[in-house]
């Protein structure tokens, strides 16, 4: 009896998170993510206006991602996700295309990142100001819950793969120690510098993005920099050190690891800061800093460091 309560309340929280963050998602596109002032104009920024911007530009690729991964992925991982929870999640169908959505899912970050950028960049100026507006709340209050959503099914189904066992200590060490070097260079150093004559020249590194955002009224925005910039790509970083010491005889928790990896966004806010260079020009001249360069470095070197370690537990587990 309290198994069959336990999943009964399972379900109703699954199914209300679902349905809130459809409400959510459509809000989002009505209302403005913020307002954005230039001298004397001031236009609302929305998720269309943004691929607008990309669109006359001539940046079609960008313009698409933006597309895709924020207007058009989020219905379509609400719609899996009730697919799967309306039926029977033990097909490999229905799990397949779980674990797809679920790798994707942060991915619809990426216009909420670049809104931050701007939001930072244009506090306490003159001439440039921001505004965030509803919208951007209702964005990611859909985003989050939807990701929750995704992870409660996936526990419901066990659809995780299980833990892997370890592999020898020395292979792949070095990936990993120049990765926590540049993890933290990315974090502390600044990403971009305000070089325009008409601004106050200031530079924002991702821990200065921060009290930037909860200044300007951004207070999720400000949060979720914090946990999903900071936190979560260091949880990502201890838990490859805990896989680079493990030993055969004691297994790596790969849920816990690959449930820090899906909520670490290093790599979309570093899309993100691509996007807002390619179209910056119309709000301010910017330079990209010392920040973003080791941002792409530590992305990098956990890729490698990720592939070395899944061909050692491949080769390993053929011998």
């Amino acid at each position: 009896m309290a198994a069959f309560l336990k999943q009964l309340v399972r379900n109703r929280l699954i199914s209300s998170l679902l349905c809130v963050s459809l409400l959510c998602n459509v809000a989002a596109l009505a209302l403005p993510f913020m307002r954005l002032r230039k001298g004397l104009d001031n236009e609302a920024y929305t998720l269309m206006h943004s691929v607008e911007l990309l669109w006359e530009k001539g940046l079609y690729i960008l313009s698409l991602l933006v597309i895709a991964f924020s207007i058009l992925f989020p219905f379509a991982k609400l719609g899996t996700l009730f697919w799967v929870i309306g039926s029977e999640p033990t097909r490999s169908r229905h799990l397949h295309w779980l674990h797809q959505v679920e790798r994707l899912g942060k991915w619809s970050m990426l216009d909420v990142f670049l809104v931050s950028i701007i939001l930072s960049l244009a506090s306490k100026q003159f001439l440039v100001g921001a505004q965030p507006q509803p919208g951007l709340t209702f964005f990611i209050a859909a985003i989050l819950m939807s990701m929750t959503a995704g992870e409660l099914i996936s526990r419901k189904v066990n659809s995780h793969s299980p833990a892997k066992t370890g592999t020898e200590r020395r292979q792949g060490g070095i990936f990993l120690a120049l990765s926590g070097i540049t993890l933290v260079a990315a974090l502390a150093f600044p990403f971009l510098r305000i070089e325009d004559w008409l601004l106050k020249n200031r530079e924002y590194s991702i821990l200065t993005l921060i009290p930037a955002l909860w200044a300007q009224g951004a207070w999720l925005a400000s949060l979720i920099t914090a946990c999903f910039l900071v936190v979560t790509p260091l949880l990502v970083w201890f838990a490859g050190l805990i896989a680079w010491r493990s030993q055969a005889h004691n297994p790596i928790p790969s849920y816990w690891t690959q449930l820090a990896q899906r909520w670490s966004m290093l790599d979309v806010f570093g899309l993100a800061l691509v996007v807002f260079a390619l179209e910056s020009d119309h709000i301010m001249r910017t330079e990209i800093n010392w920040g973003a360069l080791f941002l792409g470095a530590t992305l990098v070197l956990q890729m490698l460091f990720s592939f070395a370690l899944e061909k050692r537990l491949f080769s390993k587990s053929e011998e």
